[in-house]
């Protein structure tokens, strides 16, 4: 069987046989490329989308890697005729397009279905089914008419951002979803969000496969950090990071040695476009204002092994977010066994059972979200219960080689329809 994947990142080990920056993001693409490439009789290809205009055909591991290359004034029509070109060139018998929101991919779509070639669309973050909550739930009337000047700044640029960035990324998206005959995804939230565009479309469920070191580490309580908390994002405002920064005066005041790791750099100070700055700016006043500031460590960017080995001694994971799919996060720090908190954000209620796997709160409820802490680190017992819990269903849920292989079936099924 010759499949062509469709992806909208270069991976890191293909960025480094070219000697090209990698992606931080994306490591599930390598991790399922590696066992489904195992099973017998399977030829993988996978077309990357290449912001810098790169072009490129490498095989790497036994992969062939090929770009879409995007350059500044690319249109649907080059995009088209680049992906024919792949088609004719790769010959695959089935087509699987990972997310939706490029126009890459309603290119793809458009080609294979040009050459009666079945495809598959999977479902990352639907931009449709997101768009409500792309300014993390802040109060922007309140912001526009409280005449501080970092206030409006935010409320403006997000609303900006939301309306003007993001808004036109949801029709190209729309229209692969309502065209496409078989979508893929992993949660109810996509489920339902995908039904909503295209009843039509025959779903079908296949977890993910997560980077290798989040199997192999292990939360260790003897080598905890006591009062210690781990965040995997909060550079855009539907993250919700804001919300445990409001939580966090109420933890002080019964842990004063508490620490927030937050993985990356923090979303103020940098050199991003002057629109892309408002959540930045908001996020630094409420820190400033709200006097936290030493309590919160921004770790830079991390590798996957260093993720895992945090995770392995923190008191408690935290998901923030007011929005998601299945975040790779949550699946991350449930193998490693940290204690996890959730958001009832998408899908990840989906991914783990209240009060016995994670503990769950509304995500605009900081006082609930400081509830859960205080919970986890006054009782050594409950955190130890939620992390063999959810590391005992996290190895199931994203078992390298039955998820593999429910691809594969996947795949089967399609062609034999």
């Amino acid at each position: 069987m010759n499949i062509l994947w469709t992806v909208n990142l270069i991976p890191r080990d293909v960025a480094a046989a070219l000697g090209v920056k990698s992606d931080v993001l994306g490591g599930w693409v390598e991790a399922m490329a590696a066992r489904l490439k195992r099973i017998e009789g399977v030829r993988l290809a996978v077309a990357c989308k290449s912001d810098t205009g790169l072009d490129f055909s490498v095989e790497v591991d036994g992969v062939r890697y090929c770009a879409i290359p995007y350059r500044k004034g690319t249109d649907e029509s080059s995009l088209l005729a680049h992906c024919r070109t792949l088609l004719e060139r790769l010959r695959p018998d089935i087509v699987h397009i990972e997310g939706t929101e490029f126009p890459h991919a309603k290119a793809m779509l458009r080609a294979a279905q040009e050459k009666a070639i079945p495809a598959v669309a999977s479902m990352q973050g639907i931009l449709n089914g997101q768009y409500g909550y792309q300014c993390g739930l802040l109060p922007l009337d309140d912001m526009l008419l409280s005449f501080d000047p970092v206030a409006v700044f935010a409320a403006l640029s997000l609303h900006f951002r939301k309306t003007r960035w993001y808004a036109p990324r949801m029709k190209p998206e729309r229209e692969l979803i309502e065209s496409v005959s078989y979508v893929m995804g992993r949660t109810t939230w996509d489920r339902a969000h995908t039904y909503a565009l295209n009843p039509n479309a025959k779903y079908y469920s296949c977890p993910r496969v997560l980077r290798p070191p989040f199997y192999a580490a292990q939360w260790d309580p003897s080598a905890m950090e006591r009062h210690s908390l781990y965040v995997g994002n909060s550079y855009y405002a539907l993250k919700g990071f804001h919300f445990l920064v409001k939580a966090l005066p109420q933890l002080i005041r019964e842990y004063p040695d508490i620490r927030v790791y937050v993985a990356g750099h923090p979303p103020f100070g940098d050199k991003r476009a002057l629109v892309k700055k408002g959540y930045g700016a908001y996020l630094k006043q409420l820190i400033d204002r709200t006097g936290v500031a030493e309590h919160i460590v921004f770790t830079g960017t991390l590798t996957a092994e260093q993720v895992a080995e945090r995770l392995s001694r923190v008191n408690a994971y935290v998901l923030t977010s007011v929005v998601e799919n299945s975040p790779n996060t949550l699946g991350e720090a449930m193998l490693v066994g940290a204690p996890c908190i959730s958001s009832y954000a998408g899908g990840a209620p989906d991914m783990a059972k209240d009060g016995e796997e994670a503990l769950f709160y509304r995500s605009d409820d900081p006082a609930l979200l400081a509830w859960c802490v205080k919970r986890i680190f006054d009782d050594d017992a409950l955190a130890a219960r939620l992390s063999g819990n959810a590391r005992q269903r996290a190895l199931v849920t994203h078992d390298a080689d039955n998820n593999a292989r429910t691809l594969y079936g996947v795949y089967q099924d399609i062609l034999q329809s």
